[in-house]
């Protein structure tokens, strides 16, 4: 077969989403989140995407974590298919499911923030030099201090 051996797929995109909709027979809609800088505020924003999935076997329901796989296009919206229920609703933690590793999250806000200090329950990423945590409180000395410059002023 030139190559190729039968049953074996090129490289095609997998994504992994929440099941917003399975009302259609045999399709999904499965809602994919994705991190993303704001090209004018460099802020990190949160992104939605709504994939249209073929599902075979109606086998995935609402609120199912699923991963879907790039295909060729089935109808005029629907582009991929369901290859497996990562996590039924309502069964197993109650947490979503991470995508993306801390340490990652913390690079990209710390690389659109420069400058700015680690805030109450953020971490650094390894290899910065960024505070973490509240900082120890300043001796009583400052506040002597402006004591002093309150009396001094008229």
């Amino acid at each position: 077969m030139s190559g190729i051996e039968a049953g074996t797929r090129g490289r095609r995109k997998a994504k992994v989403g929440l099941v917003v909709s399975d009302k259609m027979d045999k399709t999904i809609v499965v809602s994919v989140e994705r991190l993303s800088r704001h090209h004018l505020y460099k802020r990190v924003v949160r992104l939605t995407t709504k994939f249209k999935a073929h599902d075979e076997r109606n086998e995935a329901h609402l609120g199912d974590t699923v991963r879907i796989e790039e295909s060729r296009p089935l109808s005029a919206t629907k582009r991929w298919r369901l290859v497996e229920v990562v996590q039924h609703a309502g069964e197993g933690s109650t947490e979503t499911i991470i995508t993306e590793e801390p340490e990652t999250s913390a690079a990209i806000h710390m690389a659109a923030h420069p400058g700015r200090e680690a805030q109450d329950g953020e971490t650094a990423p390894a290899g910065t030099s960024a505070p973490l945590g509240p900082q120890p409180a300043a001796a009583a000395q400052p506040a002597a201090d402006s004591e002093l410059a309150r009396e001094a002023t008229p």
